[in-house]
């Protein structure tokens, strides 16, 4: 049996499907805290909770980091609108230059980080590239940080998966 269909309906479906509303944002605030079992390519002993506020476009997160070199804290804010900003690296050495930017994923389905940090160092300067996207489970326990790093010494991908701390009651 051969079925013809309009050229006018295949345009009306394509219209529906592209025009049908994207899932819910994903709000990943919270305290998050490192599930190492989950996790890969990271430091030996590294242990590490994030904390972040989402509040619409706006990103901001304050990490705690464990590792084997000492105790480091990180804060960043991020606007998720995709345009290039400036800013000092925390945690980085001294002299560190950043600019970077931030936006959502397609179907407003997690955060995508593109940043670019200048270190100084003794034969010049360092120039590191980093993307993470950070994802979150249907049912909002999970949050998925994905790593990709590029310096001129290495190259490396890892993944850190974090679970949500309950808020307390």
């Amino acid at each position: 049996m051969k079925y013809a269909v309009s050229t006018g309906a295949l345009a009306a479906f394509f219209c529906f499907v592209v025009a049908a509303p994207a899932g819910p944002e994903q709000d990943l605030s919270g305290t998050w805290v490192l599930d190492k079992d989950r996790s890969y390519s990271n430091p030996p002993g590294l242990e590490q909770t994030i904390t972040i506020v989402h509040a619409g476009e706006t990103l901001q997160f304050d990490a705690e980091l464990k590792m084997a070199q000492g105790k480091q804290t990180l804060h960043e804010s991020w606007i998720l609108d995709g345009a290039e900003r400036e800013f000092t690296p925390s945690g980085a050495a001294p002299g560190s230059k950043g600019k970077g930017k931030a936006s959502r994923l397609p179907g407003k389905r997690g955060v995508l980080i593109e940043e670019e940090k200048t270190i100084p160092a003794q034969d010049g300067p360092i120039i590191q590239r980093t993307m993470r996207k950070l994802s979150l489970s249907p049912d909002g326990a999970t949050l998925t940080v994905d790593y990709y790093i590029d310096t001129p010494r290495y190259q490396y991908e890892a993944k850190r998966v974090f679970v949500k701390v309950p808020a307390p009651k």
